[in-house]
């Protein structure tokens, strides 16, 4: 009786601490069918390791050119900057709408229609007269610019970023009367990584600032699929990041501007928004954040030494490419490319097997066909995924590891997440994920759409 009731005990105990980690896991999850364009769904999952979370993510349409924004935010020495950015980049990127994809007339402050943020409670309903006059301002003077305004989306996004993080660090600056706006100021010395998706119909740009990353995934005539990295780290692992940086400062700093695989011996990422420290001279430095207690970086001579041009990959989408993977440098430093885009695979085989098969409209007999043996494979091949959202499903798996079982993932999970946010980060990074599911009937109806 007593060992019956003892077994009866550790079950119910360990139900529960199964329970415990499931709604950990899908606490700051979320799914949005979009079906507009080349985008079908949207799967985001977001699990803190800091006190208060660094990481922020978004996702917007820019109503003036059909495209749609997505992108994750990883923020440092502060949350400030990656909130700050991942609500005010946008308008900047629907101001740098070019001359042959405009679709309207709009107004700088009416192109933005958003779809979701992690920071949503700040979401601002109208922007400060401040930030309201950058922004009016630089699409002015963007316009008026023939170089920008006819030439490419690459160019139109690094302008962008580049103004946004220059209107963020004069914010920051002393007013007329001397007075310098503290929160401008805390949003300056922090800083933050960027990584994100620029989709106007079939035309995939990623533009890219630090250690975040964008993998997409791609099915093979096989059924397999393969992963294409979209970004590239900045960072001391980059030996072109390395050079770059050697080549921008004289010689004789040559063993003080990296060192211990940071940019004065203090930053990982070597492009990023925000980190005034690593931006403005001596001087201004002074005045303005050294009493707010940020002193100026050792070896400051020829600032500035960090960028924030992004580097930005450019690539048509076919009926192969399935899905893309934005996520901060707290799921890479668990799962390699290659994992993440067959965990996505695998998921959306196990996935569509649970469902009645119902072809859509316009949908062709071929087509019925191929799905058809999709779902077939994922019916022989694939486990039911415990989790309805893909983004979960990855970070499940990439802290209770992608072997063992479904016990030692779970023990391997209720180790990790009973460490609360603050002590976590002993262990772990903020992690935030993004899965972008692509439309395949809309690709394969538009192969000859053109930039």
């Amino acid at each position: 009786m007593l060992k019956r009731n003892f077994f009866h005990e550790f079950r119910r105990h360990n139900r529960s601490s199964r329970w415990n980690a499931d709604a950990h896991l899908r606490a700051h999850e979320r799914s949005a069918n979009v079906e507009d364009d080349a985008i079908m769904r949207v799967d985001t999952c977001q699990l803190a390791a800091n006190n208060p979370i660094e990481d922020f993510y978004s996702a917007a349409k820019c109503i003036s050119s059909r495209a749609f924004l997505f992108g994750v935010f990883d923020g440092h020495g502060g949350q400030q900057c990656s909130r700050h950015i991942s609500t005010n980049l946008y308008p900047y990127l629907c101001a740098s709408v070019l001359k042959k994809h405009e679709i309207g007339d709009y107004s700088p402050d009416q192109r933005l229609e958003w779809l979701f943020s992690s920071s949503d409670g700040h979401l601002p309903n109208a922007f400060k007269s401040r930030e309201t006059r950058n922004i009016a301002a630089y699409h002015k003077e963007f316009k008026k610019n023939p170089n920008t305004y006819t030439g490419t989306v690459r160019e139109a996004l690094k302008l962008a970023f580049e103004t946004c993080d220059k209107d963020l660090g004069d914010n920051a600056l002393p007013n007329a009367k001397g007075v310098i706006d503290r929160h401008a100021a805390m949003v300056a010395a922090s800083g933050s990584c960027c990584t994100l998706a620029h989709i106007r119909s079939r035309h995939l740009h990623v533009a890219n600032l630090g250690d975040a990353a964008a993998v997409l995934g791609v099915v093979n005539p096989n059924g397999s699929v393969t992963a294409r990295q979209l970004s590239r780290a900045h960072c001391v692992d980059n030996a072109d990041e390395v050079q770059r940086i050697r080549i921008a400062h004289p010689a004789s700093e040559s063993q003080t501007v990296l060192r211990g695989g940071r940019l004065l011996g203090e930053l990982f990422p070597l492009r990023a928004f925000g980190d005034v420290r690593y931006k403005w001279p001596l001087d201004l430095q002074k005045v303005v954040l050294e009493p707010l207690g940020h002193p100026p970086p050792q070896h400051l001579y020829t600032p500035p030494y960090l960028s924030t041009s992004p580097e930005v990959f450019y690539h048509k989408l076919t009926p192969n490419d399935r899905f893309l993977v934005l996520a901060t440098d707290g799921l890479w430093e668990w799962l390699d490319p290659d994992t993440v885009v067959r965990l996505v695979h695998d998921h959306t085989l196990g996935t569509i097997t649970q469902q009645a098969y119902v072809p859509k409209s316009g949908t062709t007999l071929q087509q019925v066909r191929e799905q058809l043996k999709e779902r077939a494979r994922g019916e022989q091949k694939t486990k039911k995924p415990i989790d309805e959202n893909c983004a979960t499903h990855i970070i499940r798996h990439a802290l209770g590891g992608v072997s063992g079982g479904a016990t030692k993932q779970y023990e391997r999970l209720i180790d990790i997440l009973q460490v609360p946010p603050g002590r976590a980060r002993n262990y772990r990074d903020d992690i935030t994920v993004i899965v972008i599911h692509f439309n395949e009937t809309f690709l394969d109806g538009h192969e000859e759409d053109e930039e």
